[in-house]
């Protein structure tokens, strides 16, 4: 007969079940690494979704606030009555009517002001009414304009108790404009065609002056300076400034 005998040795590794500290140990390093991995992964993806609807937010802001621009510059330059810039020839039917020269549009004017960060221009507004005024004499409060004050752009609506009527039409809270740059770019067109040329010769001509303005708008994400947008926009003059007359 024989005994097995056993070292106290490999009975206590016989003994050993589970797992072991340093595997315990590298489990967890690379369970904190996986972890940080998907947080890192979790973080960046939020964060461009935040910036995708600031740039969103802004695009929108300041897409509302150009089609109000653009819906007010339409008018620039409408006076009540057009006919009152269409010259009349005399013509005779059962009483003869003489002449009727055409008469300078007194809502033609439009500037930029010297700093740059205002735009201005008229047009006819209703009267009491209901009607346009057609009376070719600009009124006190037809006067309009846009601006760029504080960081917020503005539209002028008339007056109000003799004072400029000034509407916010972007909300600082939201988008801040950090850039308004209004330019105005005309084209000269010679209206020799439309005067007859007397026999001391035809002399100088009257011009045309075919305006458009192009209007630049940079705003900036109120809660993250780094998200902004720039949006151009252009709108042709409906009323032509014309100077001189036929000779």
């Amino acid at each position: 007969m024989h005994l097995i005998t056993s070292t106290p040795g490999s009975t206590r590794r016989s003994r050993q079940r589970g797992i072991g500290l340093v595997e315990l140990m590298v489990g967890m390093t690379v369970g904190l690494i996986v972890a940080a991995g998907a947080a890192m992964v979790a973080t960046r993806q939020i964060n461009e979704h935040r910036r995708l609807m600031l740039e969103v937010q802004i695009q929108q802001d300041l897409r509302v606030a150009a089609d109000l621009i653009q819906q007010d510059l339409r008018r620039a330059g409408f006076r009540g009555l057009p006919a009152n810039g269409v010259w009349e020839p005399a013509h005779n039917t059962t009483v003869a009517v003489p002449e009727k020269a055409a008469s300078a549009n007194p809502y033609a004017s439009l500037s930029v002001s010297t700093g740059g960060d205002a735009l201005y221009y008229q047009y006819a507004k209703e009267t009491s009414a209901g009607q346009p005024n057609a009376t070719n004499v600009m009124a006190s409060n037809e006067q309009f304009g846009i601006r760029m004050v504080n960081k917020t752009l503005y539209l002028q609506q008339g007056l109000v108790n003799g004072q400029p009527n000034w509407q916010p039409i972007t909300d600082p809270d939201a988008v801040e404009i950090v850039g308004f740059v209004p330019t105005i770019s005309s084209q000269q067109v010679s209206l020799a065609d439309l005067c007859p040329c007397p026999s001391g010769g035809c002399g100088t001509m009257p011009t045309m002056s075919l305006r458009r303005v192009t209007i630049t708008i940079q705003g900036v994400a109120k809660s993250d300076p780094d998200v902004k947008r720039t949006l151009v926009v252009s709108e042709k003059i409906r009323a032509d400034d014309v100077s001189g007359a036929c000779p």
